[in-house]
């Protein structure tokens, strides 16, 4: 369940008082300007709000699937992928510590208390309809009580469950092939290590004999020719491998049912109203609770076109979903194959940031990755009003390469400090993972990525426009290109 309301958040009220956002009868032409005004502050509230709770959720991709498991009492074998060269934890020949240490994508299915799919994914027309309908018939001038039941609907109506999904495996981690899920009852030529014989050994010279092995139809596995049997036999060596091949030692998806109270569920929006409308010390004579003919009422109003009608656009919301692990592979598997590891750590680590860290004018990271940062929490609102804890532009770089390399890189705070910043070049020698400035009163800073059509360039900046880390197509002919990075 979502934190609470904030007591203090308070409507801006109009010049004049006027009916409560959203009522029954609409019989005051002459007050529909007032009555648009609140509404939309109301709307653009539960809006926030509704940010907040998503972000709440996303912020479980941060977090160990192995805590997953502990907290839901998942099935500990259920995150044991295949070994992994890179993770330290991983022992060779010892299976139990193949633990796959983080989600690859977050999927979504929103429901109602039926468990029927809900197509928009919110209930927020819902919330102001019951709302509206309770103060029509109590205090329809009272704006700051009916934010106040809004909240607390709001508060009572959504809550999610978090599930793992199966193990899957794509051609190559290092992406240089396309993903292709399956399950363990599906054929795969995955490249998967010795471990996964039944007479497996962890001695060096079983690995030399028999390099790494694949499965096959008839789920034996056997060994599998190719430069990997190098790749694997150099780390056991403790050789240095700057090279990249196609291996993967299995991801997980993090799946959330999102269940949300509406107005049309057997157990739904009107049971949870037990501050207001079904509180004894709220009856009137015309008032009894949540009555037919009352429900009724609520789903008159929430049945209306309120664009049309009141000035509110309930499809203004927009869900924020980060790139699948699909998604990010498509960029990276198009970058030049001659670049260094190095800046593809860099894209990585820009791309997977896509549409989770918010938007905030000077907001500058301390730490290294997400959790400790507590992005999208809520925070004094910023000079437009963002009330998500987030980055701007240069923060957002600063805080790419400082997670990428796990230390602080960029020694400059700032946009226009990073105009000055590393190396200049030109903008012909954009390489993935460069930098594009303009300083001035309309300064910004994006990532290059890649040349796109008619000698535009794909970008990922923190976009102020979006409120959120975006991918976009520009012509950017800005005066500083810099280069942070030399490998």
């Amino acid at each position: 369940m979502y934190s609470q309301v904030n007591d203090e958040d308070e409507i801006k009220k109009p010049n004049s008082q006027a009916p409560l956002p959203v009522t029954v009868e609409d019989e005051k032409k002459e007050s529909e300007v007032e009555i648009k005004s609140v509404a939309d502050q109301v709307y653009e509230k539960l809006v926030a709000k509704y940010d907040m709770f998503l972000n709440e959720i996303q912020g479980l991709l941060d977090v160990n699937p192995v805590s997953i498991v502990r907290a839901y009492q998942y099935n500990g074998f259920s995150i044991i992928g295949d070994y992994n060269p890179e993770d330290k934890s991983h022992v060779f020949g010892k299976k139990h510590t193949y633990f796959i240490k983080n989600f690859s994508n977050i999927n979504y299915n929103f429901v109602d208390s039926n468990l029927n799919v809900l197509e928009d994914g919110h209930n927020l027309k819902d919330i102001m309809s019951v709302a509206s309908v309770y103060s029509y018939y109590h205090n329809m001038y009272d704006q700051d009580t009916f934010l106040k039941q809004c909240y607390s609907l709001f508060d009572n109506s959504y809550s999610y469950i978090p599930s793992i999904s199966d193990i899957y495996y794509c051609s190559g981690c290092t992406f240089n092939g396309d993903i292709e899920k399956y399950t363990e009852h599906q054929i795969t030529t995955s490249k998967i290590p010795l471990t996964h014989l039944e007479q497996a050994t962890t001695s060096i010279e079983d690995v030399n004999e028999l390099g790494v092995l694949k499965r096959v139809p008839d789920g034996t596995c056997i060994p599998l020719e190719g430069d990997y049997n190098d790749y694997i036999k150099k780390i056991f060596n403790g050789e240095k491998v700057s090279e990249r091949y196609n291996y993967c030692p299995g991801h997980v998806d993090l799946n959330v049912t999102v269940v949300i109270k509406t107005i049309d569920d057997a157990d739904g929006l009107f049971s949870v109203d037990t501050e207001y409308g079904l509180r004894g010390r709220n009856f009137t004579k015309v008032w009894h609770g949540w009555d037919a003919d009352m429900k009724s009422k609520v789903r008159e109003l929430a049945g209306k076109d309120w664009l049309k009608e009141y000035g509110i656009d309930t499809q203004k919301i927009e869900q924020l979903i980060p790139l699948t692990q699909e998604e990010i592979n498509y960029f990276l598997n198009r970058l030049p194959k001659e670049i260094s590891n190095n800046r593809v750590s860099v894209i990585k680590t820009a791309l997977m940031s896509v549409s989770r860290i918010p938007y905030y004018y000077g907001g500058k990271a301390i730490y290294s990755g997400y959790e400790k940062n507590t992005f999208g929490k809520k925070i004094k609102s910023d000079y437009k009003g963002r009330m998500l804890k987030g980055l701007d532009c240069s923060g957002w770089i600063n805080w790419v390469y400082q997670t990428t390399f796990n230390k602080r890189m960029i020694h400059s705070e700032g946009t226009a400090k990073l105009a000055s910043e590393g190396q200049r070049i030109r903008r012909e020698e954009l390489l993935p993972g460069d930098i594009i400035v303009r300083p001035g009163i309309d300064s910004h800073v994006m990532m290059f990525l890649e040349w796109a059509e008619d000698g535009k360039m794909r970008v990922i900046h923190e976009n102020g426009g979006v409120d959120n880390v975006s991918i976009g197509v520009f012509d950017a002919y800005y005066p500083n290109y810099r280069r942070l990075i030399n490998s």
